[in-house]
């Protein structure tokens, strides 16, 4: 957000009569000495982030349905129900498999809700963002993992519950067996409502805490280091190009090396499709079924979907939202 002009000395009292507000010594400008004064432009992540977000989140759609099943197909080949799950050979090979038999239309199982709750969600995510930015400050590692992790707690309020309603459609497809029908939104929202109550729409939200919390850290700690290293080299970074390339790499890095928290907290979101299937007692007991039927490279099933998913993401959210912001401040 903008930074406040500068205030004059003035006593207390004189301000007060003219209605003067003085920010209190090291606190930043929003923090008034009456209290919580909001920016100008308060309003920009909310709007901006919701329009960035929901460009990078529906173009990246197919990606997530993909990820989601390559994620929970190991459970089936573990498992009694070794005919319960469609199992693929790789990203490519589940392209072509749900092309073929469940149509173009398989890809975007779930996106009427995701383009309904991802401007409320990232538009949450990026008022976090500033409010780190504002109130902690940036430019460190430290401040920058800080805002990672702020910006996903707010998003949070959104995103559990959305992720496990569209995680539930993705594998609609998928599953030969589930409880109710999860063919749409709508649907899987009721079934869920029904058979697992509200609770059941945070069945795993400590575990995603655990999955977004390290990637966003990870992600704004080193997208701040690369821009930085820019600054000192005198590289100009106002063009979109770079800014796309700069969270292009970090976003693949850092969902490469959270793929195996992504992993036990989708298992553990869409067990209540089938619990005689997804027979998990929370997320420890996933994790140690999974090393056990499965082994520790199956931490990594579906890396490379969630890495096709998070790039074109974040590569336009991020700067599309600068973008959007900067364009209206100038």
């Amino acid at each position: 957000s903008r930074p406040s002009p500068a205030a004059t000395p003035c006593s207390s009292g004189a301000a007060r009569a003219r209605g003067d507000r003085r920010p209190l010594d090291g606190m930043p400008a929003a923090f008034r000495e009456e209290g919580w004064a909001l920016p100008a432009d308060w309003w920009q992540p909310l709007v901006f982030g919701g329009i960035a977000g929901s460009c990078g989140e529906l173009l990246a759609q197919p990606m997530i349905v993909v990820r989601t099943r390559m994620m929970v197909q190991g459970v089936s080949s573990s498992s009694s129900g070794a005919s319960s799950l469609t199992q693929y050979n790789g990203l490519v090979d589940a392209c072509r498999t749900m092309l073929r038999t469940e149509g173009i239309g398989s890809f975007y199982k779930g996106a009427a809700l995701n383009a309904a709750s991802t401007p409320f969600a990232r538009g949450l995510y990026m008022a976090g963002v500033e409010f780190s930015r504002a109130t902690i400050g940036e430019g460190t590692a430290a401040t920058d993992f800080a805002a990672g992790t702020i910006a996903q707690l707010i998003g949070s309020l959104a995103y559990v519950p959305r992720d496990i309603i569209i995680e539930r459609c993705a594998i609609d497809g998928q599953l030969q067996k589930q409880v109710g029908s999860c063919s749409s939104s709508i649907k899987a929202f009721r079934t869920m409502l029904a058979h697992e109550g509200v609770t059941g729409f945070y069945r795993a939200y400590l575990p995603h805490q655990c999955v977004w919390i390290p990637y966003n850290g990870l992600f704004f700690t080193m997208l701040g280091q690369m821009q930085q290293a820019e600054d000192s080299a005198g590289i100009n970074r106002s063009g979109l190009a770079l800014g796309m390339l700069n969270t292009s790499i970090c976003a693949a890095v850092a969902s490469w090396v959270t793929t195996p928290f992504d992993v036990i907290k989708t298992r553990v979101q869409v067990s209540g499709a089938n619990p005689e299937l997804f027979e998990f007692r929370g997320p420890v007991d996933c994790t140690r079924q999974l090393l056990r039927k499965e082994g520790p490279k199956a931490l990594f099933s579906g890396a490379t979907a969630r890495i096709a998913f998070m790039v074109p993401n974040m590569a336009v959210f991020i700067p599309l939202y600068e973008f959007l912001k900067s364009s209206w401040n100038s």
